[in-house]
């Protein structure tokens, strides 16, 4: 069975270089060389391979250097999260920024985005390997979580421009489905074995499918 996930936001590790740390440009470069690493190691070694010395090394710090920022590797992973969905919340808005003012058109900014995102073979081994441990890592799958949920607001965002008739507790469930089928929809699309079994055309569909949803919307 997978792990209780805790829903005391004080159990969670930090999204952030603990408190008070890297509030200067050397400490915020030395973050991202951290996060950066992790996310190297994470790829090519797995969760399991991942330890604070190993990205510490990586990384180029000495351990007490790295524990400055991040005390734990879940304070790494929590991070790594937190700055993979700011981002790829950026990228989505600033590319809907190229719809106008029309909504479906800007969904459809919004949907290229995040299929041009799932053709990182680098991201979707990341996730591969988080998947996999959150059904025996407590820990991984609260960063998860907390990842999850952010991903979903940010859909129901969309859907409050694209559907603003839809209620709020109906803009939660269409969020959350459309996050379950993006998510599976990586699988066939990443840079795993499954790829293979993709069908051909499946993203001029999945656009023509998005675009009528949008009109019925």
């Amino acid at each position: 069975m997978p792990p209780r996930v805790s829903k005391s936001p004080g159990k969670l590790p930090s999204a952030k270089p603990r408190e008070g740390t890297a509030v200067h440009a050397k400490g915020h470069e030395r973050v991202e060389s951290i996060l950066d690493a992790a996310m190297e190691v994470l790829v090519e070694d797995g969760y399991a391979g991942l330890s604070l010395r190993g990205v510490a090394q990586r990384a180029g710090l000495s351990l007490g250097n790295l524990q400055y920022y991040f005390p734990t590797k879940q304070d790494v992973v929590r991070a790594l999260l937190a700055r993979y969905l700011e981002t790829a919340i950026r990228r989505v808005r600033e590319r809907m920024e190229g719809g106008g003012q029309d909504p479906v058109k800007r969904s459809r900014h919004a949907l290229e985005a995040l299929l041009e995102d799932q053709e990182s073979p680098q991201h979707f081994q990341l996730f591969a390997e988080l998947w996999a441990l959150a059904a025996r890592d407590t820990m991984v799958a609260e960063a998860l979580g907390v990842f999850y949920a952010g991903y979903r607001e940010g859909i129901v965002e969309l859907l409050r421009e694209l559907a603003p008739d839809l209620t709020p507790a109906r803009r939660e469930r269409r969020a959350a489905l459309l996050m379950a089928f993006f998510e599976g929809l990586s699988l066939f699309r990443g840079g795993g074995s499954l790829r293979a079994s993709s069908v051909p055309g499946l993203e001029q569909e999945l656009r023509a499918l998005w675009d009528d949803v949008a009109r019925r919307t």
